[in-house]
């Protein structure tokens, strides 16, 4: 059962993160199914990943918390021990500041990479299936975060891409 945020995060987690957990938990079976399984959760900091990550340890998984910077690994991680879940953390990826700006510079380009996500996690999925791993990737929309700040506050993007208007033929 979902059960609101008691230690002042609720500003950490966008709204549309508590809705998709409601909707998970709803469904979620309340026994430790994931007891003896391993979870890496990449972006598992904040928003819909802090989420995941935080379920799949209340559901008995041991997840492995990553994110770019430790010091966003390290708190999630004493936040999720202190309520008696097992997690770990690793820094998934050192950015330097040139390459964050290139990522903000390149967010058209998101899409594209969660559609390669896509096929990356069904090629791992038959691959490693004889090993008995279960490959999983969740690839929701363009969701308000600090991540997707810039397509909505970025003046010169909202009218370049206003701007362009392309109709599609239909068949």
């Amino acid at each position: 059962m979902f059960r609101p945020l008691t230690w002042g995060w609720k500003s950490f987690l966008p709204s549309a993160t508590l809705l998709s957990m409601r909707s998970i938990s709803s469904v979620a079976n309340s026994s430790l199914k994931l007891v003896n399984k391993v979870a890496v959760v990449t972006g598992s900091t904040n928003g819909i990943g802090f989420s995941i990550a935080r379920r799949l340890a209340q559901d008995g998984a041991h997840v492995i918390i990553s994110s770019r910077k430790q010091q966003n690994v390290d708190q999630v991680v004493d936040i999720l021990q202190r309520e008696g879940l097992s997690v770990a953390g690793t820094v998934c990826h050192v950015g330097k500041a040139e390459d964050r700006e290139r990522l903000v510079a390149t967010l058209g380009a998101y899409n594209v990479s969660k559609t390669a996500l896509l096929g990356l996690t069904k090629t791992l999925a038959v691959e490693l299936a004889p090993k008995n791993i279960r490959v999983n990737c969740l690839v929701p929309g363009l969701i308000k975060t600090d991540f997707s700040r810039v397509v909505s506050t970025e003046k010169s993007f909202c009218t370049k891409k206003k701007k362009k208007k392309h109709q599609l033929n239909h068949c």
